[in-house]
Formats: C-alpha cells, sequence, structure tokens
C-alpha cells in the first residue's frame, strides 16, 4: 500500500471544513466532509456549480450524483484517486447546456505513470486504502461517469440510463470535457431494476469533447456505451464487463481508433452491439460510427450473461463501419448482422466491414449450423440473423479483406480471458495482423494515427501499459 504524507496547507484544509469553511472557494455545494477518516479523504456530494480543480493530495468519496452543472467544470489532475460511495451510488455526471450556459465539463488529466482511478469503497476504505493499486472488487458496486451533450440524436428527447437527465440537442461540437487515462472498475450499479449505470457513457456529446486512454474494467453493465452525438474517442479498453464491451444508439456518428475489448468466461454478452434505436427506425442521424484498429477477444462459451456470446452484433437498422480489427474467441459468429434493417444497410453499403482477421470463433449455437457448414473465412464468420436463425451474410465487396489466422498474440488465456493477470494482445512477429497489404489505410475524422496499417490495436508497442488495471473480481 502506498503511504500518503500530507502537506501543512492538506492539514489546514480539513480543519478549516471542520470548522464548517468550505475548502475551496468556488461556489460549489459538494463539501468537504466535515468528519473524515483521515485527514486527507474529502467526500464530494452534490452540485459542482463553479469551475473545481481537485488534488491528488487528497482521496475523494464521490457520494450520490456529483452533477457538473451547465457552465462548470471539475478538473482532476493525474494520480487522483476517486472512491464511488457503496451506499450512494456515487456517480459522477455533467450535465447539458442550458440557456446561455454550455455543458457542464469533466476534464481528467492523468498521465500513463499516473491515472485518475475510480472504484467503489467507502470512507474506511479510503482512509486505510490506496486505490491507486486497485485491489479486488465486486461489479456493481460502485457507479460510472456519465457525460450529457447537446449535440445531435435521433430522438425527441434523450434521458439516460442510470440517472435520467436530458441529453441531445442541435451543437454538434458540444464540448463535454476532456478525459486522459481514466480508469473505472466495479462499477454499472443498479439504481432501479433493470437500470444501471455503465463505466463510461457518452450522451448526446460532441466532437469537442475528448475521450483518450480510458478504461472500464469489471463493469455490471457495458463498458462504454454512447447515445447520439458526435464524439471520438480513441485507446479505449473494456475488460471483464457484463454486457456488452461497446454500445451504441440514438444516432451516434463519431469514430473510435485503438480499443481493446476482452470478455470475462462467466459474465459477457456481446462484444459490441450497436442500434440505430429501440425500434429500428430510420430516424436520422442514423448509428453509423467508424471503428478502426479494435482487437476483440471473446468469452469462448456459448451463453456468458443470457444471450449467445456474438462478437460484433449489429441490428436494427444500425449501420457502422469496422475496419482493421481482430475479432477472436467468442463462442458464436464473430459477427452478426441482425435484421432487415441492418441487413439492407449491409447490402446497400452503408455498414461496412473490411480488413477483419477472424481467429476461434465456435459457432456453438445450434441455430449457426448453416454458417458452421458454409465454406470460406468470411461466411463461418458474418452471419445475417433473421428470426433466430443464422445465415452466411452475402459477400462484401469493395476491396474488403478477411483472414482466418491465429493473430499471435503475445499472451492472452483463451479459456479464461478476465483471470486477474494482464494479457498481451500484441501480435508477435510473423503474424498476419502486422502485414500491411492485409490492412486498410486509415482516414476520416477522428483518426489519431494514419499509419496504422495493421489489424488490431497493437503494432508493436503496448500502449494499455503500465496504466491499466486487470484484477479479478471477488
Amino acid at each position: 500500500m502506498r503511504r500518503y504524507f500530507r502537506p501543512l496547507h492538506t492539514i489546514a484544509i480539513a480543519l478549516l471544513s471542520a470548522a464548517g469553511l468550505s475548502a475551496c472557494n468556488d461556489g460549489n455545494s459538494g463539501p468537504v466532509d466535515p468528519n473524515p477518516t483521515d485527514d486527507w479523504v474529502v467526500v464530494l456530494s452534490g452540485d459542482i456549480l463553479g469551475n473545481r480543480t481537485l488534488s491528488a493530495d487528497s482521496i475523494y468519496v464521490v457520494t450520490g450524483f456529483l452533477e457538473v452543472q451547465p457552465g462548470a467544470t471539475l478538473t482532476i489532475p493525474a494520480g487522483t484517486e476517486l472512491i464511488s460511495d457503496l451506499n450512494t451510488k456515487g456517480t459522477i455526471v455533467t450535465l447539458r447546456a442550458s440557456g446561455d450556459q454550455p455543458s457542464g465539463r469533466l476534464v481528467v488529466n492523468g498521465t500513463p505513470a499516473a491515472p485518475v482511478t475510480f472504484q467503489p469503497g467507502t470512507e474506511a476504505t479510503a482512509g486505510s486504502l490506496s486505490p491507486a493499486q486497485v485491489t479486488s472488487c465486486s461489479r456493481g458496486e460502485g457507479g460510472g461517469v456519465i457525460l450529457h451533450g447537446d449535440a445531435p440524436i435521433n430522438q425527441a428527447v434523450g434521458l439516460s440510463e442510470g440517472v435520467s437527465r436530458p441529453f441531445g440537442g442541435d451543437n454538434p461540437t458540444d464540448d463535454s470535457g476532456n478525459i486522459n487515462y481514466l480508469v473505472i472498475v466495479c462499477g454499472g450499479v443498479k439504481v432501479t431494476p433493470d437500470n444501471e449505470i455503465n463505466g463510461l457513457t457518452l450522451a448526446g456529446t460532441g466532437s469537442g469533447t475528448g475521450i483518450h486512454f480510458v478504461q472500464a474494467h469489471l463493469i455490471a453493465d457495458d463498458g462504454f456505451e454512447w447515445f447520439g452525438g458526435t464524439t471520438n474517442a480513441d485507446h479505449l479498453i473494456s475488460s471483464g464487463n457484463d454486457d456488452d464491451g461497446l454500445d451504441c444508439d440514438f444516432g451516434w456518428a463519431g469514430t473510435v481508433q485503438f480499443a481493446v475489448v476482452v470478455q470475462d468466461r462467466d459474465l459477457a454478452n456481446r462484444g459490441f452491439e450497436c442500434d440505430n434505436d429501440a425500434d429500428g427506425s430510420a430516424l436520422t442521424p442514423i448509428t453509423a460510427p467508424n471503428f478502426w484498429n479494435v482487437t476483440w477477444v471473446g468469452a469462448g462459451v456459448l451463453v456468458a450473461n443470457g444471450d449467445v456470446n456474438d462478437g460484433l452484433f449489429i441490428r436494427r437498422n444500425s449501420a457502422p463501419v469496422v475496419r482493421n480489427a481482430i475479432v477472436a474467441n467468442f463462442g458464436n459468429a464473430g459477427i452478426v448482422i441482425d435484421g432487415s434493417g441492418s441487413q439492407a444497410q449491409a447490402t446497400g453499403g452503408a455498414l461496412a466491414l473490411s480488413n477483419i482477421l477472424f481467429f476461434q470463433n465456435k459457432l456453438l449455437a445450434p441455430e449457426a449450423a448453416a454458417m458452421q457448414a458454409a465454406s470460406g473465412c468470411a461466411a463461418q464468420n458474418i452471419g445475417f440473423r433473421t428470426s433466430g436463425a443464422y445465415a452466411p451474410a452475402p459477400p462484401f465487396t469493395g476491396g474488403t479483406t478477411f483472414l482466418c489466422a491465429d493473430p499471435n498474440f503475445g499472451s492472452v488465456n483463451l479459456t479464461d480471458p478476465i483471470n486477474g493477470t494482464t494479457p498481451n494482445l500484441v501480435p508477435q512477429a510473423g503474424s498476419p495482423a502486422l502485414v500491411a497489404a492485409n490492412a486498410a489505410q486509415p482516414t476520416g475524422s477522428g483518426i489519431v494515427d494514419a499509419g496504422a496499417r495493421y489489424l488490431g490495436a497493437f503494432n508493436a508497442a503496448d500502449w494499455t501499459a503500465p496504466w491499466s488495471a486487470w484484477v479479478n473480481a471477488q
């Protein structure tokens, strides 16, 4: 456990708050706990009304829904440790623009050597344990992070999961903050039945919102979910989560470059799930994100959490584009295009798949017999699903490359992918994933590395080290 040495000014702040005074004259109603377990434990609750910057010298217990109001900014410096209060579902929330006030902003300034961590606990936990060395915990004990913006969505009204706050508007460049090197562990608390908080939710946030190097680990719902908006993201890790690794809805039109999804053998749903909306409507904007350089590693069993363990499950008239990917170890199909809406998007060319390496996707569902009997890599890994039955998808055209081969990962336990050890998903020398001719040139808005002519999230360097956490669940 890391020991803390608190400077005199921190002790003075604790004494001020014990006397009923605010430690930060920033107009916030979130008080410093007047009776902390230790003098560096600070309770955050209520509203952030002005601009507030936290200190890495303190551990912060987020109590209830901590709401960054329109026009306000909450800044969290590198190395700051936050705890989601077990009893009150501690969650960080930014609110959508209102009147002449822009959307509330969350700024996380973590670094590879000093990420910001957010895991469940109590004041007593904060006083005795450093969550920077993330320990074993249980999914769903803590909350998560939810950003609400006023970028376009395809619904008249958007209310977020978990906290039911409004989102969406007509500002595609909405700025709801900038997050760098944030690790969210054991979140996904259930607020009401069938209403959980994801690891990181981006609800109607715009292209001015930056999401870089974020891990959602052991979440009781989705790791990352986008509800409309135009936010781009890069270097994401979704690991050991109960539901989907990545999820999108309501007309999201951003780009993700570089992401890793690793599923738990016992608790996982799909590696990726995408809808236009719950009704599969033709409402615009159509959900049409771009994914480049993603590595998906499935649970490797037929059913891990109530649904068949398919890799990418594209449905309800959504039209994502996926290129330069690795899809491995799913208990059933690598990619499923479900229903007439998304199937029409695929045959019409709006839903595009290319330059994908498939490995050991097992086709265990009885409904996938037609794909098992088919010949060819694409036919055995990409299926059209109609009324529950799988059939090989029609051939994709336009310079596609689909490979069935071993990506030759450095090390990953495909029998038990989330086992408390850190996987090495960097393809080793000789891997077909590293052959430039097998990959496409990354292009378009949101691309952070146009030279990433390889399949999956890694070339030579492992960008998940040293900042990510891979602990087991309790």
